[in-house]
């Protein structure tokens, strides 16, 4: 079933990725996260969705060299609709990248719709019993994202947060060598659309409601 380029209609058919294969990926799921991401656009209209991978960049930068890359683009037809970024650390920039995506001069790039914008828990922070898995957002991102929305109110913003639990030190090869990136577990993950620089929408996508085991939310 082809997907609408509304916020809500986009994030309500991301319930249809699967999920399931990021509760059962530990460690650094970056490259799972842009696969999964890409799988779920081309197989919700195998016809007509196709995608670049290692998408190309916004433009040039001051000193004259290429300007930021996108982890892929969503293409319709002929046409790019949707810039995609993963991140789990540089948060805002990559917000502000998204903004230079939909303001690029190229007209390869004047047909993009949205954007997609998936952050994930990165790295356990704090020592002993305080040790935990920070939010996949945080304050200063999401005001970024109403910043660029506001500027773009044509083009929705579709912010995942793939968010997880720290669970301590682990048995057999996840704990190989007390690697800290493979001692946590999805524990949830949510989506808000952001339009005209306002959340217009938020759902729970997936929740993990055992551990070690999946669960597709109502």
């Amino acid at each position: 079933m082809s997907i609408g380029f509304h916020g809500p209609d986009v994030l309500d058919n991301l319930r249809n990725a699967r999920w399931d294969t990021v509760a059962k990926t530990y460690g650094s799921s970056h490259a799972t996260l842009i696969g999964l991401l890409v799988e779920w656009w081309i197989s919700s209209d195998p016809d007509n969705h196709w995608a670049l991978e290692g998408g190309p960049s916004f433009g040039r930068r001051p000193s004259g060299k290429g300007g930021g890359i996108c982890d892929a683009l969503f293409c319709k037809g002929r046409e790019a609709v949707a810039v995609v970024e993963v991140e789990g650390t540089r948060r805002v920039s990559t917000v502000q990248k998204i903004g230079k995506f939909f303001n690029a001069e190229s007209e390869e790039l004047e047909t993009l719709r949205f954007a997609i914008l998936l952050l994930y828990a990165y790295s356990p922070k704090g020592r002993g019993p305080n040790r935990h898995m920070p939010t996949a957002t945080d304050e200063e991102t999401i005001e970024e994202v109403k910043k660029v929305s506001a500027s773009y109110p044509d083009k929705p913003i579709i912010v995942v947060a793939v968010d997880k639990i720290y669970e301590g030190p682990q048995a057999g090869v996840r704990g190989y060598k007390n690697n800290p990136y493979y001692a946590s577990r999805l524990s949830q993950v949510s989506g808000s659309s952001y339009e005209g620089g306002e959340e217009s929408t938020s759902l729970v996508l997936y929740k993990n409601r055992v551990p070690g085991a999946q669960g597709r939310s109502d």
